[in-house]
Formats: C-alpha cells, sequence, structure tokens
C-alpha cells in the first residue's frame, strides 16, 4: 500500500457466493422409508386375511380339531356338537337337531361302517349323547393322541321320508381321552 492511501475494506455477502454448495434435504431416504412402512402394512393386512380365511391349516391337529368341531356344528339338519372316542374303541356323539321338523337319526357310520347307535327320535332343537362302538378296523384309540375319522354319515328319517342320508365334506378330528 502506498503511504497516505487508504484501504477500502469491502464486506462480502456469503449467501450470494456461487462456490459454496447449497443444503439440499434428502427427499429419497423420506420416500423409501414412506414405502417400507407401506409395504409393511400391507403384509400385516395379508397375512390377517390369510389367516381369517383359513389358510394356515399346517398349524396341528388343534387346528383341524377346531375346523371340524366348526364345520359338523353346523351341518343342518342334524348336527355333531361334541364328540369323544375313549380308549380304546368306544365313541360318544352329541347330536342335535338344527332343522324345523322332528327327525329320527337311524343310524351313524365313521369310516364306511355303522357305530351301532339306539334310534333315536330328535325334536327341532333337541340335542342327545349317543354311543357306540368304532368300527373294525378302525385303530384304537390311545389317550392323548389326536383320531381322525373321516366319511362320515349320519342317516334319518322325517315325516313319511325313510333313509335320508347326510354325508360330511370334513371328517371328525380330535384328541383321545
Amino acid at each position: 500500500m502506498l503511504p497516505g492511501s487508504v484501504l477500502w475494506l469491502m464486506p462480502i455477502d456469503v449467501r450470494t457466493r456461487v462456490d459454496m454448495p447449497q443444503p439440499q434435504c434428502n427427499a429419497r431416504g423420506q420416500v423409501s422409508t414412506e414405502y417400507l412402512v407401506i409395504l409393511a402394512v400391507v403384509l400385516v393386512v395379508a397375512l390377517v386375511v390369510v389367516y381369517l380365511v383359513g389358510g394356515f391349516s399346517i398349524l396341528g391337529s388343534g387346528s383341524l380339531a377346531t375346523q371340524s368341531r366348526d364345520y359338523w356344528g353346523s351341518t343342518s339338519p342334524l348336527a355333531i356338537t361334541a364328540v369323544k372316542v375313549a380308549s380304546p374303541n368306544s365313541v360318544a356323539l352329541q347330536v342335535a337337531n338344527d332343522g324345523m321338523q322332528p327327525l329320527t337319526l337311524t343310524e351313524i357310520d365313521l369310516v364306511n361302517s355303522s357305530i351301532g347307535i339306539t334310534t333315536t327320535l330328535l325334536n327341532p332343537g333337541q340335542s342327545t349323547v349317543l354311543s357306540g362302538t368304532l368300527p373294525a378296523g378302525v385303530s384304537n384309540c390311545t389317550t392323548g393322541q389326536p383320531f381322525t375319522y373321516n366319511n362320515v354319515t349320519l342317516y334319518y328319517t322325517t315325516g313319511t321320508i325313510s333313509a335320508i342320508k347326510e354325508t360330511g365334506i370334513k371328517g371328525l378330528v380330535g384328541t383321545c381321552s
């Protein structure tokens, strides 16, 4: 600097500098987080729907027993509301008449063979326990072991119509007692 000269300092405005990068928000991170949250919610809803529809039959015999009990408890006009198979080969079935007319239950078949029940009149809304014996060739029941009996058929008469047959599409499933 020369003697007698004045130094003028000019302030520099940092906001106008071109060489400094401006801060930006990271919008991609926010979008990916929102996507993952939405995906998780959709998966949870899908699992709940599959469970409610009954798609998880691999959960064991307890689940199959529940499905069997629900199915047979809702059949009409005759419903099997309870099953007890005792060691080694006795069976007791609680049968209800959910129809509008009196029915005479004449026979119950398990695995295509009669269990030998007594012919029983059931009025509408009435329920009774019928005992019988497991058919020959059906494995004996061991206490605590699961059982499954397919091809369950109930034979009944109503009014003048005889030999009416109600066959279930699901077997009777439970645990031997």
